[in-house]
């Protein structure tokens, strides 16, 4: 991948099983200035999909869903403020299943979830938890219950929660900063993390932002004992919806040779980074090497989805050098540059690394970019 490698500083741990589920939630037709600034020839339209990550604590016997995507009914069950929202805007909207579904089609009760976790309150994340037990309590970041709840119709103006995804089941947030009064809140380069099981195997973090309480977490998928090594995943949420917002950085930046070339499917494949560097929106500063460290897009100023833009880019930094280990691949829950790269449920992903789903997805978000051969 890039020419410098670094390790970042996370405690030891235990691991889980997890995989990503290809909710069937797709936003198509959409508009590139939503999502990257600036938007160069091939970003113009995008389609992209919405994870869901199935975390499978084997010691505890417990099943944690982070993200639900979309829920199938939302035409007839979200809010009516809402629907004239979402319906506004400048993309198609499509959903074939519930997340419960997908699981019970591969062999997995709904009845043997524990808990949801939502990175944040957007449609597109929390799906219909009706199909889940009333035993299965919702976790979220700290301050979502105050800003968010309870939720249309019981509060007749709320307009992008429904209660009925809360009704009748616990709801917790996570409190980032109980420091040393539990053993449970730590730091990870940065960012406040959580350990949700007490064993190192999966920490959410604080990533707020893109709204209050956004939430993205770090899956460790084997252990220093492995041959490969530490290695995790990044479930990125909404804190980017595009890879090009945090790539290349000085932490992986551009190689010489891309090798496989982006998009292309022949791991032997290769091409020089300068077909790129040469339309990065650096590549006209004085530094040689401005283009190779720096991400080629930005997050949209004035986009109608980031609440404190300001904080979002903040927490986007954090990310960054997390994103750049070599031993951490990161997933958003809309990343399309995964969607030929990656294996689905009910297939796991903790052989990430072996399988080299990071050498091959990593830049794989330039493919669109029309760049000359």
């Amino acid at each position: 991948m890039g020419s410098t490698k670094w390790t970042p500083s996370i405690p030891s741990g235990a691991t889980v099983e997890v995989s990503v589920i290809d909710t069937t939630t797709y936003l198509t037709k959409l508009d590139g200035a939503l999502v990257v600034d600036p938007v160069y020839p091939g970003y113009e339209v995008m389609k992209i999909p919405s994870f869901s990550f199935l975390i499978h604590h084997l010691p505890s016997s417990s099943r944690v869903l982070f993200d639900l995507g979309l829920r199938k009914n939302w035409r007839t069950h979200l809010s009516p403020h809402l629907l004239r929202e979402i319906t506004a805007l400048p993309f198609n909207i499509n959903c074939e299943k519930d997340v419960a579904d997908i699981l019970t089609e591969n062999g997995v009760s709904p009845d043997s979830i524990n808990a949801v976790v939502f990175s944040h309150h957007h449609w597109d994340h929390v799906g219909d938890t009706t199909r889940f037990p009333s035993t299965t309590r919702l976790v979220t970041g700290p301050g979502y219950k105050e800003k968010y709840l309870p939720g249309w119709p019981a509060d007749p103006k709320a307009v992008e929660t429904t209660s009925d995804l809360y009704q009748g089941r616990e709801t917790v947030e996570i409190d980032f900063e109980a420091g040393a009064s539990s053993s449970s809140c730590l730091a990870i380069e940065g960012c406040q993390a959580y350990d949700y099981f007490g064993d190192g195997s999966f920490y959410l973090l604080n990533a707020t932002g893109h709204t209050t309480g956004h939430l993205n977490a770090l899956v460790r998928t084997t252990t220093a004992e492995a041959p490969e090594g530490d290695t995790f995943l990044l479930l990125g949420g909404d804190t980017a919806h595009h890879c090009s917002v945090l790539r290349p950085s000085v932490y992986c930046p551009f190689p010489a040779t891309f090798s496989p070339a982006p998009g292309n499917d022949d791991l032997n494949s290769s091409c020089p980074s300068k077909r790129y560097t040469s339309i990065h929106r650096a590549s006209n500063q004085s530094s040689s090497t401005a283009a190779t460290v720096t991400s080629f897009c930005k997050l949209p100023e004035f986009n109608p989805y980031d609440e404190e833009i300001a904080v979002a880019k903040q927490t986007l930094d954090k990310i960054v050098p997390l994103d750049g280990a070599d031993n951490i691949l990161t997933v958003f829950a809309h990343d399309d540059s995964l969607m030929d790269v990656i294996d689905f449920f009910p297939k796991t992903a903790n052989n990430w690394k072996t399988d080299g789903w990071k050498r091959q997805g990593h830049w794989r978000f330039l493919a669109p970019l029309k760049v000359d051969e």
